[in-house]
């Protein structure tokens, strides 16, 4: 398949927002809302540094499943969880697969696009940058750490979405990504969550554990089967293992 431009991540972005999520085109995406709104499966476990997310979806296009790493930053889950949508509802021969950021493939690409297009959403970005600071194209770091923790993403996916969007120079670009963010970030009283790494939570949201219990209840799997199937997402270990 090859890689989607620019305008059709935009509008492919502005569908999942408009058609599925049913919220504005400008205001930020809580992404665990959204997989528990769209009953994606989706589980949180430690990985390793390589891989941040996987996802796949049955042939009749059903049910999905998302893997999410929880050791990496909470503003690269909430990139890989959007990355991966782009894969279950809108690649066009979607195929199970490992996402690493710097996996070059044009499905990738496409579905980074999309993901900065959906997180980051162009009206929104631009009604928060000054007029004098969009003149200049040289938005200060008081709007891009403010713009971050709107939308909880990273700071580099940040400079990368401005230089995309045309609102700051590759060069200006380049040196923001130089920019020790947490330091920056505590020298103006944000906490810097955003940008360390995850504490490996073990998090489960679906519906999972209640089809599970039907079929337990429907004397359709034996007790032992059933304590499996808890088992396989973490039972007694999860925060929010639904329906268990």
């Amino acid at each position: 398949m090859k890689k989607i431009d620019f305008e059709t991540a935009e509008n492919l972005a502005a569908k999942m927002r408009s058609e599925y999520l049913r919220i504005s085109s400008s205001e930020p995406v809580n992404t665990e809302t959204v997989l528990r709104q769209l009953n994606i499966l989706t589980v949180f476990r430690p990985l390793s540094d390589n891989i941040f997310g996987l996802s796949l979806i049955t042939p009749d296009k059903k049910n999905r499943f998302m893997l999410v790493n929880s050791k990496v930053t909470p503003g690269a889950q909430h990139f890989t969880i959007a990355h991966e949508l782009y894969h279950l509802y809108f690649d066009e021969n979607p195929q199970p697969h490992f996402y690493n950021p710097l996996f070059t493939e044009p499905s990738e690409r496409s579905a980074n696009m999309f993901a900065s297009a959906l997180l980051m959403p162009k009206e929104g970005v631009m009604n928060v940058i000054p007029a004098e600071e969009l003149k200049k194209k040289e938005v200060s770091i008081n709007t891009i750490l403010r713009l971050e923790n709107l939308y909880g993403i990273s700071h580099t996916t940040m400079a990368l979405r401005l230089k995309e969007l045309h609102v700051i120079s590759p060069e200006y670009a380049d040196e923001l990504k130089s920019l020790s963010i947490t330091k920056e970030a505590a020298l103006r009283g944000y906490d810097d969550k955003l940008y360390r790494k995850g504490d490996g939570e073990r998090l489960v949201i679906g519906d999972f554990g209640s089809k599970a219990r039907k079929l337990f209840e429907e004397e359709k799997i034996s007790e032992g089967h059933y304590l499996e199937l808890l088992n396989v997402i973490g039972y007694g270990k999860s925060k929010d293992s639904a329906g268990c």
